[in-house]
């Protein structure tokens, strides 16, 4: 089980959200499966996720990787301690995986 908010490198973690975004056929459908529920806005802690302006809760990040077919413990070694360096390559990763509209 992963414990507290996990910060992933960003190359990573853009392309996981990618694959589950894929694979749930959607942002919204993609942040109700890993279990936020807001009417409203359902994926906007995953989209804030995604663009490097908050980390993974646990949890979540436990259903994404369970979801994508990832081993947690292999996902786990794309993690880093602060922000800054999770964001490290940020740009280049969001325009790779097509999310052109997030980047700067």
């Amino acid at each position: 089980m992963v414990n507290g908010r996990v910060w992933l490198t960003a190359p990573f973690r853009i392309r996981i959200i990618s694959e589950g975004i894929e694979k749930a056929e959607g942002i919204n459908r993609l942040a109700r499966i890993i279990g936020y529920r807001s009417r409203i806005h359902p994926a906007w802690p995953l989209r804030q996720i995604l663009v490097g302006k908050q980390p993974f809760p646990g949890d979540r990040l436990v259903k994404l990787a369970e979801f994508t077919g990832h081993d947690v413990a292999e996902v786990m070694k794309h993690s880093v301690p602060t922000a800054r360096l999770a964001n490290e390559n940020n740009e280049t990763a969001l325009k790779r995986y097509g999310f052109n509209a997030y980047s700067n």
